[in-house]
């Protein structure tokens, strides 16, 4: 038996609504990125400003830049793995976009995910500002 989708001729309509999700997958991914340098960013910012505090006045108390250092490590991580989850999702929408016979299939929900992961980033943030650990 022959593939219905597969004898049927070219839809300009189905063409165009194609091309509209490819483009809107591409300013998704470019989300992802902004988002990641974003993060990482403000992690870099994060240690070099615990290095710039030490170097300024060394007998800080109670300040340790390792704190700093592991704080802007994490976000530098996140930021990375925010990184690798878009292009994930982009590659897994293109796939789903050149299938011929195109069914929606429920997905994980990384952005949902990326923010639980930052939610977990900042409470460790703040319970060793709070407690000083």
């Amino acid at each position: 038996m022959a593939d219905p989708v597969a004898d049927e001729p070219l839809s300009l309509t189905n063409e165009l609504a194609r091309e509209r999700n490819r483009e809107a997958a591409d300013r998704t991914l470019l989300a992802w990125i902004r988002t990641s340098l974003a993060m990482i960013s403000l992690g870099f910012g994060i240690e070099r400003l615990g290095q710039a505090a030490v170097g300024l006045d060394a007998a800080l108390v109670g300040f340790s830049p390792l704190k700093t250092r592991i704080a802007g490590g994490l976000l530098i991580a996140l930021g990375m793995a925010a990184t690798l989850a878009g292009i994930w999702e982009h590659r897994h929408m293109l796939r789903a976009i050149c299938d011929a016979d195109y069914r929606y299939a429920d997905r994980p929900a990384i952005a949902q995910y990326m923010g639980y992961a930052l939610l977990a980033v900042a409470a460790a943030a703040l319970i060793v500002i709070l407690f000083g650990l």
